[in-house]
């Protein structure tokens, strides 16, 4: 009788932890606070003026793009920085749409929007600081034949 009542104990024990273990890793609701989740940046965003860019094959006009390019940004501050240098952003973005564009593999590719984008990108973190800018994002590519 006292080994089957030391037996009985032992499994009440492990069956209690086991209980226990369960509730606290699978049941119960964790105790995290709201306030400690990752901090949204607070995006604005400047839109540049629509830019027209001509591919030319053989002396000839091939195509006729329109771009409307967006920058965005992660603190107000950086954006008004950025305000002061859009003349050269704007500089920055029309030359490498025209190096870009005119390459005959791009052709090839089918004008594909993320390497375009991906390259406006370095453009544009080159003209005016790798931290300045949250993203640059095409609203519109607009392709028009000419021939």
């Amino acid at each position: 009788m006292k080994k089957l009542l030391i037996v009985f104990v032992l499994l009440l024990l492990l069956g209690g932890g086991g209980g226990g273990a369960a509730w606290w890793y699978y049941f119960r609701t964790p105790d995290i606070a709201e306030d400690e989740g990752p901090a949204v940046p607070q995006l604005s965003q400047i839109e540049l003026e629509t830019i027209p860019i001509t591919v030319v094959r053989n002396g000839k006009p091939t195509y006729q793009f329109f771009f409307r390019i967006v920058l965005m940004f992660d603190d107000p501050m950086k954006m008004e920085m950025v305000q002061y240098n859009l003349p050269a952003v704007y500089d920055a973005v029309t030359t490498e749409l025209h190096q870009l564009l005119g390459r005959k593999q791009v052709e090839q590719a089918g004008f594909e929007e993320p390497l375009i984008r991906q390259r406006l990108d370095k453009a544009v973190r080159a003209r005016v600081g790798q931290d300045k800018i949250y993203k640059v994002s095409i609203r519109a590519m607009e392709r028009m034949d000419l021939k």
